[in-house]
């Protein structure tokens, strides 16, 4: 194609392309100074000609990228923050890992500042207060956070190298673990709550209110069951009503939207209970329930092959946790999917492990099978309930 100016028409942004442009200021210079004149890649004229064309090539894309910005599934970044509030929306921020962590020395010290101390890959932290007082032992556990953002995490015994001296603490030592913190939103998870908020019309329907809950900060599941018959029905919602399930989200941005998207005259239902006043200032009860967090154990046996290597273990929790954060209220857990799960992790060409066993286990119940779910439970298996052994 030959060069033209860039325009916006009714099927979008059209910009000529950097061979375009070049080609352009090519013919221009041979116009001004003669066709015979030497324009060869290698010389200085063609470099210079080509690096105004990359130039004004680099903010043509610039613009294209702010044009193509405004549609949510092509922006990222500052770009999609600023779309999100248009729904009722932000990112959710990072927050900051926790540990437990144990103050040791002189019996009754009261400690003057707070004390810091650096983990062994050199994150710092921090507890919250001076004025801590050791007991009678010399010893005192508080909480320390650690002053980077996100999921930092620190082994048990992988805290103690304090920053600066304190008088009275003699040693700082986390026996514990750090409870990771959370990174920030990312641009994808942004992108899925405001699909989830895009999609709610606004009909008052069950799957209206389900999309504008799962837009709700830190909600990551939600189930909107209805009765719209004239009895209670077999989970004790009463007749003519709904029951809105969910996982995360808070009391106070919940109760406001459900109230707003429920039909006029249909109850709601729930042991949590928030006061809502509409526009008249009339205030309402609106009642939902939150899930059962029901934490599944599972034990794995796999029988090494050549190149096993231990680290596959840890892995296999690892994947097998994510997984179950894709669970649902009320889904059910089908044990036999899990295989290909544990078997996603390997790296290689050649397998390094076959599965000989893998069972769940919940209120004393063990399953190869399926893992049925009540209705109010949604089903996690954390990582330290994931037991994974070895048979030759």
């Amino acid at each position: 194609m030959a060069y033209f100016t860039p325009y916006i028409d009714e099927t979008g942004v059209h910009i000529p392309t950097y061979a375009d442009r070049l080609e352009s200021l090519l013919s221009s210079y041979r116009t001004i100074f003669g066709a015979d004149i030497n324009l060869e890649i290698s010389s200085p004229d063609y470099q210079l000609l080509s690096m105004f064309a990359r130039s004004l090539d680099d903010l043509s894309q610039l613009i294209l990228a702010d044009f193509n910005s405004r549609n949510p599934q092509y922006a990222s970044g500052a770009a999609l923050d600023l779309l999100l509030p248009l729904a009722g929306l932000t990112r959710s921020g990072a927050t900051y890992s926790t540990v437990p962590l144990t103050l040791s020395g002189t019996p009754n010290a009261v400690l003057p500042a707070a004390p810091e101390a650096l983990d062994d890959n050199g994150h710092l932290w921090r507890c919250q207060t001076a004025g801590i007082q050791l007991d009678e032992n010399g010893e005192n556990t508080v909480y320390a956070i650690c002053t980077t953002p996100g999921a930092v995490t620190a082994a048990a015994g992988s805290v103690h190298k304090l920053v600066a001296p304190v008088a009275g603490l003699a040693s700082v030592v986390n026996r514990n673990a750090a409870t990771a913190g959370l990174e920030a939103e990312t641009d994808a998870s942004c992108r899925n709550r405001l699909r989830n908020a895009a999609a709610s019309p606004a009909v008052s329907t069950t799957e209206a209110l389900r999309g504008a809950i799962l837009g709700v900060k830190n909600v990551t599941s939600c189930v909107v069951y209805e009765n719209n018959t004239d009895a209670a029905d077999s989970h004790g919602i009463p007749a003519h009503s709904i029951c809105v399930m969910v996982s995360g989200g808070t009391t106070a941005a919940l109760a406001p939207l459900i109230f707003a998207k429920k039909a006029p005259g249909i109850g709601t239902h729930g042991s949590i209970n928030a006061q809502v006043t509409d526009s008249f200032g009339e205030v309402h009860t609106v009642h939902f329930q939150r899930c059962t967090t029901a934490a599944v154990a599972l034990t794995v046996e796999l029988k090494p092959l050549n190149g096993f290597d231990e680290a596959v273990k840890d892995r296999i929790r690892e994947a097998l946790t994510a997984y179950s954060a894709s669970l649902q209220i009320g889904q059910d857990l089908v044990v036999p999917s899990l295989y290909g799960i544990c078997y996603g992790v390997e790296t290689g060409a050649a397998p390094t492990f076959s599965i000989t066993l893998l069972s769940a286990s919940y209120m004393g119940s063990s399953t190869t099978d399926v893992l049925t779910a009540a209705w109010n439970q949604r089903f996690t298996m954390p990582t330290n309930m994931i037991q994974i052994l070895t048979r030759q």
